[in-house]
């Protein structure tokens, strides 16, 4: 008896075999496709990541997803920004013998006029040491932009932290209660932290153009017992607990600043009221923090807790608020130093240095 195609075994087994051939060559194909997919999906992010994204930054991968930097290698007004986005001495991890390494953080205070390049210059002609210095310090900087520029530059093990903050926490207040943020990621989205955007520049940058929504500003009048005083002494203690744990010694400073009885916005700007500041270099009025009697006390509420912490944690501390004085005549403006007055901010850091020997001081002749 004969079989007909369709009824022979050998033949349905042969077809058989050749059909899941071709649909294991296709499943292979498919499954290789998807893997080219995948290889291109990571290549190209791993580009975006590490190299595209990375060059159009400008800074150091650490330091730009950091947050709180400058554009590198450019002049903001007559300060020179480093190639670390900082001022003063781009530093090597390794320090040298018979070196003094110093880190200044704050805001514009203790960055304009070329704060950190003429400190520097002041210690050099009076210190046996070698003294290099790095000016964390940047305009409109908190204490909470402090705190992460610190967690990167503690690496440089810094012999001396400089802390001179007071002003600029003022701003946090602005707003309703429900929308405060104690990291203050409501004044700004890089604030926020978390392990996305702490080590991925390409979240970081989506979160800060798409997600971040910053919430309406109320102005406030009244500083004492606001979230923002709590976070100031917060983040000053926060500091110095970490820079002793890191072996360096923090320094805190009082805030100087004056406004006159007879100060109104409009006097300020037609400068009737005696700010030595003929350039206007970095002149803002009272206003921009806040109402004048808020930002007074603020002011010296923020003063009151630097004190306080110092004394009750045994920290080093330059009074520069009654050092310098009221004197219009140090100033620019309520917080900006003049010129005279930025030489006699750096002297009396120089010589509480040598005061407390904490610099060997140069033999003169």
């Amino acid at each position: 008896m004969s079989l007909t195609e369709s009824e022979n075994p050998f033949r349905n087994n042969s077809s058989h075999r050749a059909s899941i051939g071709k649909k294991r060559r296709f499943s292979r194909a498919k499954l290789a496709y998807a893997f080219f997919l995948l290889i291109l999906v990571f290549g190209t992010v791993f580009l975006a990541e590490f190299i595209a994204l990375a060059r159009t930054t400008r800074l150091p991968r650490d330091i730009f997803l950091m947050g709180f930097a400058a554009t590198p290698n450019s002049l903001v007004d007559d300060t020179r920004i480093n190639s670390m986005g900082f001022t003063g001495d781009s530093l090597d991890l390794i320090k040298r013998e018979e070196t003094i390494r110093i880190l200044t953080l704050g805001g514009s205070a203790m960055f304009d006029r070329r704060m950190t390049e003429r400190l520097k210059d002041s210690f050099n002609a009076i210190s046996f040491h070698r003294v290099e210095i790095i000016g964390g310090a940047l305009r409109t900087h908190t204490t909470a932009s402090s705190v992460l520029k610190y967690k990167l530059l503690s690496k440089y093990k810094p012999d001396f932290v400089l802390i001179y903050e007071g002003i600029n926490d003022l701003w946090a207040n602005h707003y309703a209660r429900e929308d405060f943020q104690a990291d203050y990621s409501h004044l700004n989205p890089w604030y926020k932290r978390n392990v996305c955007l702490d080590h991925s520049v390409i979240c970081r940058l989506f979160y800060n153009e798409w997600i971040y929504r910053k919430p309406a500003i109320v102005w406030q009048t009244v500083y004492h017992d606001s979230p923002a005083e709590d976070v100031f002494r917060q983040n000053l203690i926060t500091l110095i607990q970490s820079i002793r744990a890191n072996g360096s010694v923090p320094i805190l400073m009082t805030f100087a600043w004056s406004i006159p009885d007879n100060y109104t916005k409009e006097s300020f700007q037609s400068g009737s009221l005696g700010y030595n500041n003929p350039t206007k270099y970095d002149s803002a009025p009272v206003e921009m923090w806040g109402s004048v009697g808020y930002v007074r006390e603020g002011l010296q509420a923020n003063n009151n807790t630097v004190v306080q912490i110092a004394r009750g944690n045994n920290v080093l501390l330059i009074d520069q608020e009654r050092l310098i004085g009221k004197d219009l005549y140090w100033f620019g403006d309520v917080c900006h130093l003049s010129e005279e007055g930025t030489d006699r901010f750096i002297r009396n850091i120089t010589s509480f240095f040598i005061d407390n020997k904490l610099v060997l001081r140069r033999q003169t002749d």
